[in-house]
């Protein structure tokens, strides 16, 4: 276990509870999210594809080659978005 890597709030890291953290309490951001799952259907493979994308695509700045984007591709990398997707598909509209 590398530090960092250790659980946060009962999720398996802090960018993983944060990333789920915005996408469940901002209401823009549930209601986009759950349209993903929508499309997406069960598939947990599917559902955390589409949210990694979302997250990275969408709602990340463009940094450039800049420290500061170092940083945010670091901690993007870190989030465990497979349980992200278990989260959403168990419960989805428990959310908000």
């Amino acid at each position: 276990m590398r530090d960092g890597d250790a659980q946060y709030n009962g999720w398996n890291n802090y960018p993983t509870w944060c990333v789920n953290l915005w996408l469940s309490n901002d209401e823009g951001l549930w209601r986009r999210t759950q349209e993903l799952i929508q499309v997406e259907g069960p598939d947990r493979g599917l559902v955390a594809g589409a949210l990694k994308r979302f997250v990275r695509d969408d709602l990340a700045p463009d940094l450039g080659a800049t420290f500061a984007a170092d940083l945010l591709g670091y901690a993007l990398d870190e989030v465990d978005w497979y349980e992200i997707a278990d989260a959403w598909l168990v419960e989805p509209g428990a959310r908000l």
